[in-house]
């Protein structure tokens, strides 16, 4: 049995496959097992990941067989081939330290963790950019208890990506309802922790990858606002309280219109509109959600503002055309 299982979805990624591949098979510690889970790729993919498998037992291909559409079906389809103790989760063109693993490894030995945390560095390949997240606000000796790590999760204040107790994939999976559900799911994963700790490996995540989902107007960003309704869902269904609702009723708000602004901008992406449109529905038909976003700090013009737009669709519109207008700026500039 191996220690770790590193669940790898691919897609068209050949561009920086090989460097992913690499930097796995570089690791310090050698226990472990990567799962090389090919969406029915078209490009030479499969190629790159059947030589490393031929020269390491340790990488398995796996195909799909039809296309799922989505990372989380695809981790969800390898699943049952997963045979670690814990299981990480990485992107296709994603990099990290030789002794990431290790670690990682070592430290849920160390405190009885269920979930380890490594550094992130937001990665680009000509230097640039490299902001980091480290530990809990810059402490790799904190321990979280899973509500407290949930919380930080929010606003990123800690990663997602982390090592995480195989029962986890197992017995749950990855929620799969959208391109965004992944962030979903960790969410989730954190409030099943009792205790979260952090290490000095470090994930490179990489931002300058110009084909992913975040670079470009895409359906899939208009799943964004969905999966912020969710989370805000999820947050007030855990008890937590008005600090930690509130403010991301507004981020939710804040999302759905900025996704009604992206299609403004992209009528190609009309045929997806259904999904912003049955976000902003939910969140005007809820009481709840209105209560929340009242009670968010910030100036009352702001409020009443964002309150309008969360009830009205003149004013949701509007504020849309806005946020329309300053990304075309940005986008010209």
């Amino acid at each position: 049995m191996v220690e770790i299982s590193v669940l790898l979805p691919i897609y068209n990624g050949a561009s920086y496959l090989e460097e992913t591949l690499k930097s796995l098979s570089c690791q310090n510690f050698s226990n472990f097992e990567v799962l090389c889970i090919d969406d029915c790729s078209s490009d030479e993919s499969a190629d790159i990941v059947r030589r490393y498998a031929e020269q390491d037992s340790r990488f398995a291909y796996i195909h799909t067989g039809t296309n799922l559409g989505s990372a989380a079906k695809a981790v969800n389809f390898a699943a049952a081939r997963a045979s670690g103790r814990w299981f990480v989760y990485s992107s296709q063109d994603d990099l990290f330290s030789a002794d990431w693993l290790e670690k990682l490894r070592a430290r849920a030995l160390e405190t009885g963790a269920d979930a380890v945390l490594p550094d992130v560095e937001f990665y680009r390949a000509d230097g640039g950019g490299q902001r980091k997240i480290i530990g809990f606000h810059g402490d790799r000796s904190a321990i979280l208890t899973g509500r407290d790590a949930f919380v930080a999760s929010l606003d990123w204040s800690i990663p997602g990506n982390a090592l995480w107790p195989i029962s986890f994939l197992v017995d749950h999976g990855f929620n799969d309802f959208g391109a965004f559900a992944d962030e979903f799911t960790v969410r989730q994963f954190f409030l099943s922790c009792t205790k979260v700790a952090f290490c000095d490996g470090v994930f490179y995540y990489r931002q300058d990858n110009q084909a992913a989902i975040t670079k470009k107007p895409s359906a899939g960003l208009l799943d964004i606002p969905d999966t912020s309704w969710r989370l805000w869902n999820l947050i007030v269904n855990s008890g937590f309280g008005a600090e930690v609702h509130s403010p991301f009723a507004l981020r939710t708000l804040r999302a759905t219109i900025r996704a009604r602004a992206l299609l403004l901008n992209n009528p190609s992406l009309n045929r997806e509109a259904q999904i912003v449109e049955e976000t902003w529905q939910s969140l005007r038909a809820s009481a709840a959600f209105q209560g929340s976003l009242a009670a968010c700090s910030g100036s009352a013009f702001r409020k009443g503002i964002y309150g309008l737009a969360a009830c009205h669709r003149g004013w949701f519109e509007t504020l849309a055309r806005v946020s329309a207008f300053w990304a075309r700026r940005k986008r010209a500039k």
